[in-house]
């Protein structure tokens, strides 16, 4: 009989120090687990859902696993002569497993030390009087019981290596996936996608190579299909989204149209035309207070009207800089400053006269230098002090000719500041390095350089996913036929339950028979 006080032994192996340290561990992680798949289902994440669900799985069988063995083992103890020799075996092994990891010599240590010594001793009492009449099913559990921990690690080794393998397998299918959609976008072939991919693995970018799929299938939206010119586009694009990362989702989609609609890619050429006009963005926008994403948008709303005037991107978005710096809203000075270049081209008399201009003059400069006749235009009404006669010329206009006076007061009181603009402007898109020699500072900080280790341990992840494609579809097929023939047989015992039944009760009666002979 044990001679461990039983307060003590519950309280040792119940809410002893080491043990309740490990499950309240656990119990923190389920609870972090838990709070972390719910937010992933609120959030319609479905594959984050599915891998927080499989973590949180395996941090409760652990937990229970640890509240049972710590449990079971206080009970055993209380009460020795009447547990079985697996319940001993079992509080042996956690016994023995605690102190190792306890502190010699201490009151603990010895405790631990008695245990163990009374435990062995009641498995020997047991033993000894069952070593004749031994069965083989018992040989069998006592061997699986001295066997458990190498048996229960292979297990742990197991289920790491299928976590592995599939987090291996959806990234490479994750990969898969973007690729089939640049496919789909490009009309290139999986080689030549493949082929596309070696470029992007060369590519010195912390964007991943997911992403990078994602922009060639911009580039297929935009009507591109050859490597050269998807290639080039990825490139551009992917240096104006690390260099102008407020820039947004689709923002070189809009940039590289307007590109088309200026004349600029036929120009320069795809990456050329885009890194130009991302170099002028990212000019401006530390030149003054205005924004990417107001220079990029206010020239994609400025954009056919200004290409009908044979206005240049660098010009148009000089003036967006000057409106944005000045606190006026895209959308309202973007369409004030359409409206008036378009009433200025079809009466150009009428405003030839608010300003004091020569109407000769200034109709035969409004054909060839619209931006040129709009400045004049702009700094000789600022000087004649002319703004009190807009109000008459906008009437007919409501809100639109209020915002379209606003628009040319603001710019009128600051004409210095947009012909800066327009020269700083110009001379990032003649050179079109800004927005790389941006790009080099985003793309070589300490988290650019986190950034690319993890895109390539992601590539490594791909590979390895794409090898074990084939073993892990066979080992769903498998799972499945097994689950097949688990329902066959439950439904053959449902439909001859009565039969199975007789036949086992006959079986136990022959048994008995033979036992007594």
């Amino acid at each position: 009989m044990s001679t461990i006080n039983d307060k003590a032994t519950v309280s040792l192996f119940v809410n002893g120090e080491q043990a309740e340290a490990a499950m309240e561990r656990l119990r923190k992680s389920a609870s972090d687990l838990d709070k972390q798949l719910q937010a992933a289902l609120a959030a319609g994440n479905k594959k984050e859902a599915s891998s927080l669900q499989r973590q949180l799985d395996k941090v409760n069988k652990e937990l229970n696993r640890t509240e049972s063995a710590a449990k079971g083992t206080g009970i055993v103890l209380n009460n020795l002569s009447n547990s079985s020799i697996g319940g001993l075996r079992n509080a042996l092994k956690y016994l023995e497993k605690e102190l190792r990891n306890t502190k010699p010599d201490t009151e603990q240590w010895h405790r631990y030390a008695n245990s163990i010594k009374e435990v062995k001793g009641r498995i020997a009492e047991l033993t000894d009087g069952l070593k004749e009449q031994r069965s083989i099913w018992a040989k069998f559990k006592d061997w699986s019981q001295s066997a458990w921990p190498a048996i229960d690690l292979l297990q742990q080794w197991g289920g790491n290596f299928v976590d592995v393998a599939r987090g291996a397998v959806d990234a490479y299918a994750s990969m898969d996936q973007e690729m089939a959609n640049v496919r789909k976008f490009t009309g290139m072939t999986e080689e030549q996608v493949a082929a596309l991919n070696e470029e992007f693995k060369k590519m010195d970018t912390r964007t991943s190579r997911e992403e990078l799929n994602k922009l060639a299938q911009e580039a297929g939206r935009l009507g591109k299909t050859s490597q050269e010119d998807v290639i080039g586009f990825v490139r551009a694009a992917d240096q104006i989204n690390v260099a102008l990362d407020d820039l947004g989702e689709g923002a070189t989609l809009t940039l590289s149209k307007l590109t088309g609609v200026f004349g600029d890619e036929a120009r320069y050429g795809t990456e050329q035309s885009l890194l130009k006009v991302g170099s002028v963005i990212n000019e401006l926008s530390q030149n003054c207070s205005a924004s990417a994403p107001y220079l990029a948008d206010f020239a994609a709303r400025m954009g056919g009207v200004g290409a009908q005037a044979n206005m240049t991107i660098p010009q148009i978005m000089a003036f967006g800089s000057v409106l944005d710096a000045n606190g006026l809203a895209v959308e309202a000075s973007a369409t004030a400053l359409s409206q008036i270049i378009v009433r200025m081209m079809q009466e150009p008399a009428k405003y030839a006269q608010v300003a004091g201009l020569n109407i000769k003059q200034f109709s035969d400069m409004l054909k060839t230098d619209v931006n040129g006749a709009l400045i004049l235009f702009l700094e000789t009404l600022s000087q004649a002090g002319g703004m009190d006669r807009l109000s008459p010329m906008f009437k007919d206009m409501g809100e639109n000719g209020a915002r379209a006076i606003a628009s040319l007061t603001t710019l009128a009181n600051h004409i210095d500041m947009v012909k800066q603009q327009q020269e700083a402007a110009n001379t990032a898109f003649e050179e079109g390095t800004s927005v790389t020699n941006e790009f080099n500072v985003q793309n070589n900080t300490v988290q650019a350089g986190l950034d690319k280790c993890k895109k390539a341990v992601n590539d490594l992840r791909v590979e390895l996913g794409e090898r074990l494609a084939p073993v892990m579809g066979h080992m769903l097929s498998s799972s499945s036929a097994i689950l097949r023939a688990l329902l066959s047989t439950i439904q053959f015992i449902a439909n001859h339950k009565a039969a199975i039944a007789a036949l086992a009760a006959a079986t136990v009666a022959y048994i008995a028979v033979i036992n007594r002979e």
